[in-house]
């Protein structure tokens, strides 16, 4: 909106306010035009800067429109005649509503709509429901047929956990079809169900191309995300039922005091066949418009391993039990030296201790309990540090718990409950919307149109932030200067005078629950982020947690992405629609949903993984299922059990055997493993995902791990994501097969089959297969390592050479998770070609390993046999290898197994 009179500097407030709640806004849209061939299509992008690179044309197209106070407009996105496309323009509705709550205030909201009856369906899409905070579930498989619903109205009113939620800012739809999403969302079509074609498990499928078409590619998508999260929460509503996307803002509390201040809403906009891609421009794109503030600013190469007090002690920890956890670990992994050590007791390898809560009453930081830490909290970070680790201390620093001195010596230093007058209750259009706010946040009183506001007493006033800590806590207002400069002071102490150099802060949305002093949620919550990470300074790592994740962004080092884990898989609260319940399932959930963020805008935090059957009740099915998708898709990763590895029970090592050590260290180029995507291929399969996984020091290896949340055994076909491996390979060799007929090796059975083949995942089980050969039959893996050892391409192929047949290393079993990820080298000796070396990386456990090598089947007699035939015995590390091979069926190779004893 621009005020163009010449005597503008003379007018009064009134007249500003009037000019400023009733002139049109000028709107200005930007988008790009891209074109290649005979095809036409349009990229939204609110931002001027590099687009997704696309070997294609692209115009961007800038138009103007005026926008009344309250009304509608429509914007065709004009195609450039130039560009001679076809297609026919979109269109994009605008709307803009004012509403007056007193006759001295207003809101103006700016929302923008595809057109209705041009806009392609949302049915048939899966989207990505990204929740508001840490432990709000997030849900990348929502469609058609999800429903979003408020907690439970009695279950919210007697537990107020709903306090940790959005619904006093955003009104959930409780309507089939209607999906909403907060900071970021991603539209993709449903997959294609390959086993519907399937007449054979052992016959390759033969999938109809044109119903793939019809039904969609699942391995396109569409990422929408919000660039102005520090002006307020950005929300992304999707209605299958009208075809309708709209973009809104909660701008709610927003006052424009100064000349310069400003709401904005800034959207990004991206399409591609790769979800990397997408996300990488979005992280670029937020990137060029907000300062990278991360300690760890490549957290992507480094995954922190660690070990936290509360998942097993919760308050009931002491310098005892701390120092007695302590010493079981050791920065470097190595054996300790310490002579009284039990015998096979290792130092298990941490970069971070991290103490929870229970050091002292939440809220007077500065104070810890002197019975249960007699020495003090330096000299605890001091013992830390002496074992190469990392001192780590839990903070809710916006909370104090009703108990705590600090609430009652400084009670004026509190949020306090709402006022009518700031609900503004005086509209009489608005009063029932208002009272549905208040009543959200325990404010209201059912009986009347006045706030409770208790016995009189000094705290009787102050807002409930959250029921935890028994009691209950408040928040602190961090628009007041001396709350300030209090958390300045206790982040100077615990980082510099005690020596904490890694921060886990929870319960953060409390700095933002209500709005006030002319800002909005968004922006209260993005500015106490950035006083944070100020008084923690610039070299200390921060775990956020319980935070709305926008506000984290490229600020802290590491973020939870899910709700706690619990040490049962699900609970009834799931049934209450309370979206941060704590469980194993909806913290997975929430991981395998929000998988793309790590390493871009943070480091994953999936929370802790469970190895102890005492305290526990999970079976060690679901406890393998927690580890390995916690180790796979997070980059921190900390576990709370006892690590006395001497007492530890065969099958807790065999577990921990199978993931340690994790092969990642800040020291590698590039990370040794790279998520590709995840997806659930079956629509009607709910609970069922498939994660494209690519690894190896340049990526040659590839795996898909199928996991199954729900609480019944779902059948998969690998087959259904075989189509798009092969469709983004780059090799000419793979993209000339059909999607079936690659061979696969699970690892947890140490079998090959392939990827028509149906396999049945066991209730919350989770299954790793080794992509083993391509389409074409040819092998993957190890042969890159030995090219560069010195043996060419065409020294490989050359299998009719009896002096060097081409042996590969194709799998392991009882190794690593992932099979071939703990292999660090595989060669063969330059003089003895029979001669095979394979070096594994360190372990902590003893072990067998089944070696499977392959070969081409017309080498068969050249190999293994010492019986004057003239075949070349097989050497492996030093022993003779006795071979029994078996053919694989359809692609003439040859595989043994040997067994490796690993000390």
């Amino acid at each position: 909106m621009t005020v163009n009179r010449k005597d503008a500097h003379s007018w009064s407030s009134e007249t500003i306010f009037k000019a400023l709640s009733r002139s049109p806004l000028e709107v200005e849209s930007a988008y790009s035009v891209q074109a290649h061939k005979d095809t036409c299509s349009l990229d939204f992008d609110t931002i001027a800067g590099p687009m997704i690179p696309h070997p294609i044309t692209r115009t961007r197209v800038v138009q103007k429109h005026s926008l009344d106070s309250n009304g509608r407009h429509v914007i065709d996105l004009r195609v450039p005649s130039a560009m001679g496309a076809s297609a026919s323009p979109a269109r994009l509705v605008l709307t803009g509503t004012t509403q007056f709550p007193t006759p001295k205030t207003c809101i103006r909201t700016i929302e923008l709509s595809l057109d209705p009856a041009s806009s392609p369906s949302p049915e048939g899409k899966t989207i990505l429901a990204n929740g508001y905070q840490s432990w709000s579930t997030s849900y990348a498989g929502a469609d058609d047929t999800s429903v979003f619903e408020k907690p439970n109205w009695l279950y919210n009113e007697t537990t107020h956990l709903g306090l940790a939620s959005d619904m006093h800012i955003y009104e959930y739809p409780g309507v089939k079809g209607k999906v909403h999403s907060s900071l970021v969302t991603s539209i993709r079509d449903k997959c294609v169900d390959f086993s519907l074609s399937v007449s054979s498990s052992a016959v390759p499928i033969q999938a109809d191309q044109g119903a793939a078409r019809r039904i969609g590619r699942p391995e396109e998508l569409v990422l929408c995300g919000s660039l102005s999260e520090d002006h307020g929460y950005t929300y992304f509503s999707m209605d299958t039922t009208q075809s309708k996307i709209t973009i809104s803002q909660d701008c709610v509390g927003k006052q424009l005091r100064k000349i310069n201040d400003k709401l904005v809403l800034r959207t990004f906009f991206a399409w591609d066949n790769k979800d990397t891609t997408v996300w990488d421009a979005y992280a670029a794109a937020w990137a060029s418009i907000h300062r990278d503030r991360r300690f760890i600013q490549s957290s992507l190469h480094n995954q922190l391993s660690g070990w936290t007090s509360w998942y097993y002690h919760y308050e009931n920890i002491s310098e005892h039990i701390i120092l007695e956890n302590l010493q079981h670990f050791s920065g470097s992994g190595s054996p300790r030296s310490d002579d009284n050590r039990d015998e096979g007791a290792v130092g298990w390898p941490a970069k971070v201790f991290q103490i929870d809560d229970g050091f002292t009453i939440v809220g007077d930081w500065l104070d810890p309990h002197k019975d249960k830490f007699p020495r003090g909290m330096r000299f605890i970070a001091k013992s830390i540090r002496d074992k190469g680790l990392t001192p780590g201390l839990w903070l809710a620093p916006f909370l104090a718990s009703k108990k705590s001195k600090i609430v009652q010596e400084h009670p004026e230093w509190f949020v306090r409950k709402p006022t009518a007058k700031s609900y503004c209750i005086s509209d009489s259009d608005n009063i029932e919307k208002k009272q549905r706010q208040a009543r959200n946040q325990s404010l209201y009183c059912c009986c009347c149109h006045t706030f409770d506001y208790g016995n009189g007493s000094p705290t009787s006033d102050l807002m409930l932030a959250h029921p935890a800590f028994t009691d209950g806590a408040f928040a602190l207002d961090l628009e007041n200067p001396e709350v300030q400069a209090h958390l300045a002071n206790i982040f100077k102490v615990v980082t510099q005078e005690w020596g904490f150099k890694m921060l886990k802060l929870d319960f953060l949305f409390a700095a933002a629950q209500v709005a006030r002093n002319g800002k909005t949620h968004g922006q209260l919550m993005w500015e106490a982020m950035q006083m944070v990470r100020t008084w923690a300074g610039p070299d200390t790592t921060l775990l956020g947690c319980g935070v709305p994740l926008g506000a984290s962004f490229m600020l802290v080092d590491y973020c939870r992405i899910g709700c706690d884990v619990g040490a049962s898989w699900d609970t009834m609260q799931r049934h209450f629609h309370d979206r941060e319940y704590i469980s194993c399932f909806n913290s997975l959930t929430s991981t395998l949903s929000r998988w793309a963020m790590s390493g871009r805008f943070f480091g994953n935090d999936p929370d802790v993984y469970f190895i102890r059957d005492w305290n526990m009740g999970l079976s060690t099915t679901e406890k393998r299922t927690l580890m390995l998708l916690n180790h796979l898709l997070g980059h921190l990763v900390f576990c709370s059990d006892p690590f006395h590895t001497a007492h530890m029970k065969p099958e807790q090592q065999a577990i921990l055997s199978s993931f340690f050590p994790w092969p990642s260290t800040p020291d590698v180029a590039t990370p040794p493993h790279e998520v590709v995507r995840v997806l659930q291929p079956v629509p009607s399969q709910k609970d069922l995902y498939l994660i494209q996984v690519h690894a190896g020091k340049n990526k040659e290896l590839t795996y898909i791990v199928a996991t199954n949340l729900s609480s019944r055994k779902q059948q998969v076909h690998l087959s259904a994501l075989e189509r798009v491996i092969i469709s983004e390979n780059d090799s000419e060799d793979s993209t000339q097969g059909s999607p079936g007929s690659a061979m696969y090796f699970e690892a947890r059975m140490g079998q090959f089959g392939s990827s028509a083949a149906a396999y049945v995942i066991k209730p919350r089980e989770t299954c790793v297969f080794l992509r083993a050969v391509n389409a074409m039959g040819r092998l993957l893996g190890p042969c890159a390592t030995l090219t560069r050892a010195g043996y060419g391409a065409a020294t490989l192929e050359a299998s009719h050479m009896e002096t060097l047949v081409p042996v590969h290393l194709v799998a392991t079993s009882g190794g690593h998770v992932l099979p071939l990820s703990e292999i660090e080298s595989f060669q063969r000796d330059a003089k003895h070609q029979h001669q095979l070396t394979i070096r594994f990386r360190p372990r902590f456990f003893p072990k067998l390993v089944t070696v499977w090598l392959a070969w081409s089947k017309s080498a068969t007699k050249s190999i293994g046999k010492d019986d004057g035939g003239g075949g070349t015995p097989l050497t492996l590390n030093g022993q003779l290898v006795q071979l029994r091979p078996e053919v694989l069926v359809g692609l003439g190779m040859c595989v043994a197994s040997c067994e490796i004893a690993l000390s």
